[in-house]
């Protein structure tokens, strides 16, 4: 029989950037809070996605090599040593275990044999890296990268192809052409980020052009030939495409696989939250998903709002909810293209929305050389 520890009120499944603003919204409650995270605690952003991918993107427009980058990239990410991290739970009150966690039951979680009996359980575990299922398609041959590979790496290819021509996509072309890569996406939409209006992929396809990548939107892929040197794509047109790198970048599905959730009756392939993050359904209990995991909007700057909202639940008025009608995002290119609004796929169909193209130029525009956004 496990041990049984009831030292703490609420626990949070995951260490990432939405627990650490969860964490920040418990400050100075009666919550005793513990967070179970057996890799980095901070997640995804500080390490492998936000902060290395716009030190690159930055460096792209300065005279910094690749090495050279690179360098200041791996200092900005603190050499992916979470120290400081661990250092600010800490001073928050928050105890931080090294280790993954499932539900057993409801109000209990397991972790390393110690069942923790808590009021709240709350589940930030972010998203993974979908890989599609495609023929010769190894996610673990050493020339196939996701961005967290291509945001990583020492190395820099000759040559780069991508399938996915989304915001993450676009980005790494767009940084790795910046570097003297050739770079390549391939892309079965007809448009580059066809999730976002049709403007927005209209100025990405330019930009992308005006520095060399090749964008092909509207294919399938059909097979995948890796050898020990390069990689190559063939697509059902019969053409194909070769580069030192393949990268997969098609998108990121919510990680809540593997927590228990069955055990509540919920089936993780059908997970339903309500308008404050709130598991829905019979026998659950106080179970709470928010960041990336809830599959909304996968910003760092959506979990802090995700956050606030569970905080307010957990500790607070009560009163708050998701409102994600404003929500900013912004692709980081040359000029960048910032876009606020609902998804463009809940609002294209609907005649009363008012859609509004703006220029937006700031001193900055001036001081670094750099046109309007």
């Amino acid at each position: 029989m496990n041990q049984t520890n009831d030292d703490y009120t609420v626990a949070v499944i995951g260490g990432g950037s939405a627990a650490e603003a969860l964490m920040r919204e418990l400050h100075g409650s009666e919550h005793r809070v513990v967070v179970f995270e057996p890799n980095l605690v901070g997640g995804e952003c500080p390490f492998y996605a936000c902060m290395p991918s716009k030190a690159m993107l930055h460096d792209t427009a300065t005279d910094r090599g690749w090495a050279d980058a690179v360098a200041r990239r791996d200092e900005i990410v603190s050499h992916r040593d979470d120290a400081e991290h661990l250092s600010e739970a800490e001073r928050l009150g928050v105890d931080v275990i090294r280790s993954r966690a499932e539900i057993v039951r409801q109000g209990v979680v397991c972790a390393s044999d110690v069942d923790y009996a808590v009021d709240h359980i709350v589940i930030a575990t972010g998203a993974s890296h979908n890989m599609p299922e495609i023929d010769g398609l190894d996610p673990e041959h050493p020339l196939v990268w996701t961005s967290d590979d291509a945001l990583s790496t020492r190395d820099r290819p000759a040559s780069v192809v991508m399938i996915g021509g989304g915001v993450i996509g676009s980005e790494l072309a767009f940084m790795f052409a910046g570097f003297g890569v050739a770079a390549t996406t391939l892309d079965s939409s007809g448009r580059p980020a066809d999730d976002l209006h049709p403007r927005v992929s209209e100025l990405i396809a330019e930009t992308l052009g005006s520095v060399g990548v090749d964008v092909v939107n509207g294919i399938e892929v059909e097979r995948v030939e890796p050898t020990d040197a390069d990689v190559t794509v063939h697509l059902a047109d019969g053409s194909s495409h070769s580069a030192e790198r393949l990268l997969v970048s098609i998108g990121r599905s919510p990680r809540v696989h593997g927590l228990g959730l069955e055990r509540l009756g919920v089936d993780p392939d059908e997970v339903s939250v309500d308008d404050v993050g709130r598991v829905v359904g019979d026998g659950v209990g106080s179970v709470w998903i928010l960041g990336d995991a809830a599959g909304r909007q996968q910003y760092t700057h959506v979990a802090n709002h995700h956050a606030a909202v569970v905080g307010d639940h957990l500790a607070g008025s009560g009163s708050r909810a998701y409102d994600e009608v404003v929500v900013p995002a912004c692709i980081f290119l040359d000029p960048p293209v910032i876009v606020v609004g609902s998804p463009w796929a809940e609002l294209q169909d609907d005649d009363d929305v008012v859609w509004a193209e703006v220029e937006l130029a700031t001193p900055r525009s001036s001081t670094d050389e750099h046109g309007p956004g």
